[in-house]
C-alpha cells in the first residue's frame, strides 16, 4: 500500500460520521486511526487539541503499557506528557 493523505476538511458530514464510527470500533486495537475519542473526561482538555499523530502515539503507548485513559491515573498522564511536549 502506498502512502497517501486524506484531507478530512473536504469530506462530507456523512463521510466523517462513517469514518468516526469505524474508528470508534478500532479503539483498543492497533488499527486506531487517531480520530475517535478514547479518553475520559479527565484528559479532555489535554487530548482534544492533540494532532491525529499524537493521539495515535498516545493510544499505542497505552496499549503497549496496558494503561487505561478512561479513569484518571498517573501512567496515562505520563504517556500524554511524553508525547505532547
Amino acid at each position: 500500500m502506498s502512502d497517501f493523505t486524506l484531507n478530512l476538511n473536504t469530506a462530507t458530514p456523512q463521510a466523517i460520521a462513517e469514518i468516526m464510527e469505524m474508528d470508534n470500533k478500532f479503539i483498543g486495537t492497533m488499527n486506531y486511526l487517531g480520530l475517535a475519542y478514547f479518553w475520559g473526561h479527565e484528559y479532555k482538555h489535554s487530548l482534544r487539541d492533540a494532532t491525529i499523530s499524537q493521539r495515535k502515539r498516545i493510544h499505542r503507548k497505552g496499549l503497549e503499557r496496558n494503561v487505561s485513559f478512561l479513569v484518571p491515573n498517573q501512567e496515562a498522564w505520563d504517556i500524554i506528557k511524553e508525547v505532547i511536549k
